[in-house]
């Protein structure tokens, strides 16, 4: 089979062509979605984590692109205290994004991967998706406002379930 058939026959999935010359098809990277009858999790409208089963509905596909389907239910629970860290940042006083484009010194809360903790470092400039504050205390004000599971969230790096 050519290479040229071979795209024909399987479209243009990303492959690895071995040192024997045989060709692997990769997997295709993305979010996980569950398959037609699988049970997944999402965070539904009352804040609450839910076990639905995937039927290809409307609500399933805005679920997944909203980014709001989940393989297990601690993932969801991950993403439920991560999406509250973030609301309490902002109720802190917190900013989000370039906020107008303004310079300056700005306070930044960042995981310790080592011991699971959040601390405080100044930046001069911010990321589109990062929260921000002006001050140091306040800053130290939201981090102490979050849970134990909210601060674990924020810390999590992916390497442990």
């Amino acid at each position: 089979m050519t290479l040229k058939e071979f795209f024909k026959q399987n479209g243009n999935k990303p492959i690895e062509i071995r040192e024997d010359g045989t060709i692997r098809i990769l997997e295709e990277k993305g979010p996980w979605k569950p398959e037609y009858g699988e049970r997944y999790y999402a965070i539904s409208d009352d804040g609450k984590r839910r076990a639905y089963q995937w039927s290809h509905e409307n609500a399933d596909k805005f679920r997944l692109w909203m980014g709001n389907v989940f393989q297990t239910e601690t993932e969801a629970k991950r993403a439920l205290n991560r999406l509250r860290a973030r609301k309490k940042f902002l109720d802190a006083g917190g900013h989000e994004g370039m906020d107008g484009y303004r310079f300056g010194d700005r306070y930044h809360a960042y995981p310790q991967r080592c011991d699971k903790t959040l601390i405080v470092a100044k930046e001069g400039s911010v990321t589109a998706f990062d929260i921000w504050f002006e001050t140091e205390a306040d800053c130290n004000r939201a981090i102490d406002s979050l849970t134990k599971d909210e601060v674990a969230a924020l810390c999590w790096t992916g390497d442990e379930e």
